[in-house]
């Protein structure tokens, strides 16, 4: 059984800061994790982080006009994983996710904090297909040399913004919202079986979410071969835009709809949190569910 609480919240209102990239751009994040009112155990597990790069002058004689203007770069990390194959398996495969992608970031030689320059967006994308392939195997490995693990596995969602572009990379049937305008986009697709029976037409799009195979996942972290098909996406985000990474847990009780009102009806991301994973637990709350609420303003100078 899971050690962590069953209603388990964190918050983080960082500073907003000048970047290379735009802006000074103020972030608000809450998250809240509920092992639901059928479970046992929680197999979700989310992650707010922030990368910062920073030089800070102590003390030189250099003319003040020899001194560059000094900015510090900044990039949010925001990640949901839900994991799969039952009890202790389910919870190890999401735990594992999170943590492998922490330990690439840590280590990585290079951190993605200003796109400027066109290129660096693309190498961005190139190395988020990369560590998704890197997590896949770890976790599979896992899964394939302990014999009570066999066959876990785990969604995966990822947000991470610098300044007002956020890039999204996904697996799974979590989901990745954007608030904006009063509207409400889901930026991910279901990696589902009954979501690739709409696509091709051999359903309503209406059909998937009572589809007998709506939980099926064609895609997810820990499966075999070399690599993931993970979906990644860039956009530009406005003043006032508010993002939402949740898992099925949320989606399967409560309808975008209602999604949409709750997050427009929050001023606060930890209120809008409390408010999803309460509308899910009202209407159920059959498994765990997770919701991560960002809330990006942008300052004037």
């Amino acid at each position: 059984m899971s050690t962590h609480d069953p209603s388990l919240s964190d918050t983080g209102e960082f500073p907003a800061v000048p970047t290379a990239s735009g802006p000074r751009v103020q972030v608000r994040a809450a998250a809240r994790s509920h092992v639901g009112r059928v479970r046992r155990n929680n197999e979700d597990h989310y992650l707010i982080a922030r990368i910062r790069r920073q030089l800070e002058i102590a003390s030189t004689n250099l003319d003040p006009y020899l001194i560059p203007p000094l900015r510090e770069e900044i990039g949010y990390i925001f990640a949901i994983a839900d994991g799969m194959g039952g009890m202790a398996s389910g919870e190890e495969a999401s735990r594992l996710a999170l943590s492998a992608g922490l330990e690439l970031v840590r280590d990585a030689n290079k951190w993605h904090l200003d796109f400027t320059d066109p290129a660096e967006v693309d190498d961005l994308k190139e190395t988020c297909l990369r560590y998704f392939r890197q997590i896949n195997r770890r976790v599979y490995e896992r899964a394939t040399s302990h014999a009570a693990m066999e066959g876990m596995g785990t969604t995966l969602s990822v947000a991470y913004s610098v300044g007002l572009r956020l890039f999204v990379i996904h697996v799974g049937d979590s989901r990745v919202y954007l608030s904006h305008g009063g509207g409400l986009e889901q930026l991910t697709l279901d990696h589902t079986v009954a979501q690739d029976l709409a696509i091709s037409g051999k359903i309503t799009q209406s059909q998937v979410k009572s589809h007998r195979l709506r939980n099926v996942l064609t895609k997810y972290v820990g499966s075999p071969g070399e690599g993931i098909d993970a979906q990644l996406q860039s956009l530009d985000l406005v003043d006032g835009d508010r993002l939402l990474l949740c898992s099925d847990g949320l989606t399967d009780l409560v309808d975008d709809a209602t999604i949409a009102e709750l997050l427009r009806a929050a001023d606060d991301p930890q209120d809008a949190c409390d408010r999803l994973i309460d509308a899910a637990l009202q209407a159920g709350g059959r498994d765990n569910v997770s919701a991560i609420v960002v809330h990006y303003l942008v300052e004037d100078d």
